[in-house]
C-alpha cells in the first residue's frame, strides 16, 4: 500500500482589531445593561407563553 502525501494548509494571517472603549459607538451602563435584560427577559416570557397556548 502507498501511503497518501498530506497537503499541509498554510492559513492566511487574519488581522484582529479590538476596539477600546474610547473607539466604541456606545458604551453601556449598569443601567443600559439592566434595560436590555429586562426586554430579553419580557421577551423569553412572551415566546414561552405563546409556545404553552400553541402546545
Amino acid at each position: 500500500m502507498k501511503k497518501k502525501s498530506v497537503q499541509n494548509r498554510t492559513s492566511k494571517p487574519i488581522s484582529t482589531e479590538q476596539t477600546t472603549p474610547e473607539a466604541s459607538p456606545q458604551s453601556f451602563d449598569y443601567d443600559d445593561m439592566l434595560t436590555e435584560l429586562e426586554a430579553i427577559v419580557a421577551d423569553a416570557e412572551q415566546r414561552l407563553a405563546q409556545e404553552d397556548e400553541a402546545a
